[in-house]
C-alpha cells in the first residue's frame, strides 16, 4: 500500500493506493473520501466538492457537507444526524489499511477504514457505542457525486417463494418524491436516477439490495459499490438498504447496513467494496454491465 500525503479541495488528506483505484481521504475535517482516480486519470472530479454547501441544525453549528464520500447514522434524525464533524479524524495506519475515526458527543464514534487492494477499495464503516445509553442505528454510506451522469439501481428479479407467489420488494419513496420527475427513470431490472446540474427540486428513491450493487456513470468513468444484503435482517426506511438523492448541486448512491441496537462497548459494521472502470461513454447500459462483470437481469 502506498500512502502519500495530498491536499484535495483545500483539504488536507491521505492519498492511498494499491495498484488500482486511489482515493484520497480528509485528515483535517470528516472524514470524507474526497477523490477516487486510476492511474490513467479515470474518475478525475467523480466524487462532487461542495465546500459551501451547510445543514443548519436549530441550537448546535451547521454541518459541513464538504463533499465526497461520509458515513452517517441512520434513521436520519436531524438532532444526532447532523453534529458537526469539523475536526480532524484520528487517524491509524495498519500494514494494508488505514482507518480514520471522529467520536461523536452522542457517544457514538464514527470510523472510516479504508483498505485499498490492486483492482478495488473496500471501505468499511463503523459505527461503534462509547457512551452510556444503548443506541439504535445502522450505518450509513452517502456518496456525493458530480451532476452530468446517472445512478443505477438494479431491482432484484428472482423469487422469494418457490412459486413465485410472494412480492419480491418494493420502491421506497419519500415525501417530495414525484413520479413524474424527469430524473427518474424506473426500468427492468434496473432504476436509473438522472444527475442535472441545476434542476429544480429533490428526487429520492430506495429499493432492497438483494443484487449486490449500485453504481454511478458519468462520461467514461463507471464507479461500482457492491454490497452484501443479509436476508431476515431489518434495515432503516422500508428495508430500503439501496438508496439515491438527487437534487441540481449533487447526487448520492447510498448503501445501509441493518438497524442494530447497540450496547456500551459495542460496534457494527457495513462494507462497502469500490471498483473504478473506464467505459464507452455511448455504450448502452446494458453493455457496460456485462463489460464489468454485473448481470443485467
Amino acid at each position: 500500500m502506498r500512502i502519500d500525503e495530498v491536499t484535495v479541495g483545500g483539504h488536507a488528506c491521505l492519498a492511498l493506493g494499491a495498484g488500482g483505484p486511489r482515493v484520497a481521504v480528509t485528515t483535517d475535517t470528516g472524514p470524507r473520501v474526497l477523490s477516487i482516480t486510476l492511474p490513467d486519470g479515470t474518475g478525475e472530479g467523480l466524487l462532487a466538492s461542495l465546500p459551501g454547501l451547510t445543514i443548519d441544525t436549530p441550537g448546535q453549528a451547521p454541518f459541513r457537507m464538504v463533499g465526497g464520500h461520509r458515513l452517517w447514522a441512520a434513521p436520519e434524525v436531524p438532532a444526532t444526524t447532523y453534529l458537526a464533524d469539523d475536526g480532524a479524524p484520528e487517524v491509524s495506519r495498519a500494514a494494508d489499511s488505514v482507518a480514520f475515526s471522529v467520536l461523536q458527543p452522542t457517544g457514538l464514534r464514527k470510523t472510516l477504514r479504508v483498505t485499498p487492494t490492486p483492482d478495488s477499495v473496500v471501505i468499511d464503516h463503523v459505527l461503534a457505542n462509547e457512551g452510556t445509553e444503548p443506541a439504535r442505528v445502522a450505518p450509513w454510506a452517502i456518496t456525493m457525486l458530480t451532476p452530468g451522469g446517472e445512478a443505477w439501481l438494479p431491482r432484484f428479479m428472482g423469487r422469494t417463494d418457490p412459486g413465485g407467489f410472494q412480492a419480491n420488494g418494493s420502491l421506497v419513496l419519500w415525501p417530495y418524491t414525484r413520479f413524474g420527475d424527469a430524473r427518474l427513470v424506473p426500468g427492468d431490472p434496473v432504476t436509473r436516477v438522472l444527475a442535472v446540474a441545476g434542476s429544480e427540486g429533490r428526487v429520492k428513491v430506495g429499493l432492497q439490495g438483494r443484487p449486490g450493487w449500485t453504481a454511478y456513470r458519468r462520461g467514461d468513468s463507471l464507479l461500482v459499490k457492491r454490497v452484501a444484503w443479509l436476508e431476515g435482517e431489518v434495515y432503516p426506511d422500508m428495508d430500503a438498504s439501496v438508496q439515491c438523492y438527487s437534487c441540481g448541486d449533487f447526487i448520492e448512491v447510498e448503501t445501509l447496513g441493518p438497524l442494530v441496537t447497540l450496547g456500551t462497548g459495542e460496534s457494527t459494521t457495513h462494507r462497502e467494496t469500490w471498483t473504478l472502470a473506464r467505459v464507452d461513454p455511448d455504450a448502452p447500459m446494458d453493455a457496460v454491465l456485462d463489460e464489468v462483470g454485473l448481470a443485467a437481469a
